[in-house]
């Protein structure tokens, strides 16, 4: 797992909460489990012992819980190497999640921009940025998620001609790649910008094929870095935000 210092992590919020609520937020306990830290006499505030919850601080106070330090942050945007058998949720019954790599005290706070399937690997955007979210996923926007695809079977010139005339993926879904190459006889690359659900394996699977192992490689103009392997994860910076979105 990598970790770096970003600047827009250190952007002060100049506000003023409970003692409770800000470990809450910052630490990622929950409101419960804050309140009894705070009973138990383990959260100090500036080297002080502090035994009420409802005590108020600010980010420029030094607020140590249970040993570990507690500092406010900005927004937070990550790309994450999604391995196999990993999930884009939270819900425990679906499996190991992505969520779960990132074991920090931001983490409660943190959504997927553009989920994949279980058995799809590659680049994940995850933030507690709503606006990132919703520009990196809507598809007003036109932002381009590119995928490298094997398929099962050899790849024809019939299913080439359909995916790039595009193929009803629904009875009223329509999808044309916005670009399309093939690779070789067994691997294909696409990019696509509206990211319906199963998108690719729909699109391939209506032209006459079935998609083997999927990846994603790219969202916007941001690329996996190779330096992060399956399961690792590293902040994005400002330029890296501006290159997914586009603005």
């Amino acid at each position: 797992m990598r970790h770096r210092l970003v600047p827009q992590e250190k952007v002060l919020y100049n506000l003023s909460m409970r003692l409770d609520a800000f470990l809450s937020k910052f630490a990622g306990f929950s409101r419960s489990q804050s309140r009894k830290m705070i009973k138990n006499r383990v959260v100090t505030v500036n080297g002080e012992i502090v035994n009420s919850p409802s005590a108020i601080v600010d980010e420029k106070d030094k607020i140590v819980a249970n040993g570990m330090t507690v500092e406010a942050f900005g927004m937070i945007y990550i790309a994450l190497n999604k391995p196999v058998d990993y999930v884009c949720s939270r819900e425990k019954a679906e499996g190991k999640s992505v969520f779960d790599l990132v074991e920090t005290n931001f983490s409660a706070g943190l959504s997927v921009a553009g989920r994949l399937d279980k058995d799809t690997t590659g680049l994940v955007l995850l933030s507690n940025d709503g606006k990132f979210i919703h520009e990196v996923i809507s598809p007003r926007n036109f932002v381009e998620k590119e995928y490298m695809v094997e398929t099962s079977n050899e790849i024809t010139e019939e299913q080439v001609s359909a995916l790039s005339r595009g193929v009803f993926i629904g009875k009223d879904e329509f999808s044309k790649p916005v670009f399309l190459e093939v690779l070789d006889s067994s691997h294909l690359k696409i990019v696509l910008t509206e990211g319906r659900y199963h998108e690719v394996k729909r699109l391939v699977s209506a032209a006459g094929n079935n998609v083997r192992r999927l990846h994603r490689t790219r969202i916007g103009s941001y690329v996996l870095s190779s330096v992060l392997k399956p399961g690792e994860w590293d902040y994005l910076s400002n330029a890296d935000t501006k290159r997914i979105t586009g603005t």
